[in-house]
């Protein structure tokens, strides 16, 4: 097969989205399928295009075997509305432009949302080209920009953007959902069961090896052996109640010997230092600098506990945060907190402790619960989890599950 694949990003970005891409493309390739990522030049979370990038280029790479086409973009830092939005519109016109003159024979698009003008450039392309198109749906758009509260359901854009959102699924040959949940969602906007595959989250078993050397996070900060170390790592944006971690460390200040790692950036960043600060936690609640993806592994080689924290929303009680996937991977059990699938999931594989999202008291509980766990207890919540997502959210596996489901798509659409 040949795959049109258009996304938002790609590394290296070291977001969600652009490890999802990455890691299935290469699975693709490596099968024996031939995979063109169209993209934009790398600038996430801060809005600085990459070194050895620029915005406005037009350029061709080769990255483990993926055929990767970086096009015109608008760098835009994770926040504020004006920038941001003018970043999600440039990249799609460049996308349509490019794919529509330029990228060779193909035989699908799929196109990874959000951002829903991704979704929008790739129909676009496939139309011109009259080739199948399939929508990835990674996140519910516009639902979790009200969630957030971002914008208000009645607000213009929102209502336009719920337009763009049905037309995408009416588009579609196919939708590929990361969650059992967003299913509910599809079929209420007239998607029928058989128009969806469920390919959730997973790791890169290779990547995500729990034999590798821990990171000096201890000996860097100061951070005593005796003390339990808890990392959260990834974007803090406003859908991660990262700051509750800092309100935990507060509230139990003598009670609980424990230490936060924070790594990563986003939208809530200053917010959370501000947070940290105003809390005269900072001896215990380090906030460090985003890392290269190569070296998450280390970083949850050396914690304790991965903290997997959403704020408390309906919405979000249908996702699955691929952070989950990652720490399991590593043997570091899971401190989560968020409801839905992911505690069910979480539950099910036993590879961790959950607390109510957004209740410090119920957070400070668990903590202290879980401090109180015998050593081999907690290694056998590693064990579980290692063990739980190579046999369910292996790589290799859902880039066959997502190949068989866009032949099938494919096939669907030309009959």
């Amino acid at each position: 097969m040949r795959l049109a694949y258009f996304s938002h990003y790609f590394p290296p970005e070291t977001n969600a989205p652009a490890a999802r891409v990455h890691e299935l493309s290469r699975a693709m390739v490596e099968a024996g399928h031939e995979v063109h990522v169209v993209t934009g030049q790398p600038n996430h979370p801060r809005g600085v295009v990459f070194p050895g990038y620029r915005a406005l280029d037009v350029r061709r790479e080769t990255v483990d075997g993926i055929h990767v086409h970086r096009l015109p973009t608008f760098p835009a830092a994770n926040r504020g509305v004006l920038l941001r939005s003018l970043g999600f519109l440039v990249l799609p016109v460049s996308q349509v432009i490019f794919g529509v003159t330029t990228l060779p024979a193909v035989d699908c698009v799929l196109a990874t949302s959000p951002q829903l003008f991704t979704g929008v450039a790739g129909l676009a392309f496939a139309r011109a080209r009259r080739l199948p198109f399939a929508l990835e749906v990674r996140d519910l758009w516009p639902e979790s920009i009200v969630s957030v509260g971002a914008l208000p359901r009645t607000h213009p854009v929102i209502r336009a953007l719920e337009r763009v959102e049905r037309q995408l699924y009416r588009a579609s040959a196919g939708i590929v959902s990361v969650t059992e949940s967003f299913v509910d969602h599809f079929e209420s906007h007239g998607v029928s069961r058989a128009r969806v595959g469920v390919i959730k989250n997973g790791i890169d078993a290779r990547v995500f090896d729990p034999e590798t050397p821990p990171a000096p996070l201890r000996e860097r900060l100061g951070i005593p052996s005796s003390a339990l170390l808890v990392l959260f790592c990834g974007t803090i944006g406003m859908a991660h109640d990262v700051g509750l971690l800092a309100r935990a460390i507060a509230r139990a200040r003598e009670q609980l010997d424990a230490h936060v790692v924070i790594v990563g950036d986003g939208a809530e960043r200053e917010s959370v230092a501000r947070e940290i600060a105003e809390l005269c936690v900072g001896e215990r609640v380090h906030l460090l600098e985003p890392v290269r993806r190569a070296e998450v592994p280390g970083l949850l080689a050396a914690a304790d506990l991965s903290a997997v924290i959403l704020r408390d929303s309906p919405t979000f009680a249908g996702v699955l945060p691929s952070k989950m996937f990652e720490a399991m991977a590593m043997r570091c059990p899971v401190l989560l907190g968020v409801r839905g699938e992911a505690k069910t999931l979480l539950t099910r594989a036993g590879a961790g402790v959950a607390f109510e999202p957004g209740d410090v008291d119920a957070l400070v509980s668990t903590l202290q619960q879980y401090r109180a766990l015998a050593p081999s207890r907690r290694r056998e919540l590693g064990v579980r989890g290692r063990a739980f997502v190579l046999e369910h959210h292996d790589r290799r596996a859902q880039a066959a599950q997502l190949v068989s489901f866009l032949e099938r798509t494919i096939i669907a659409s030309a009959s």
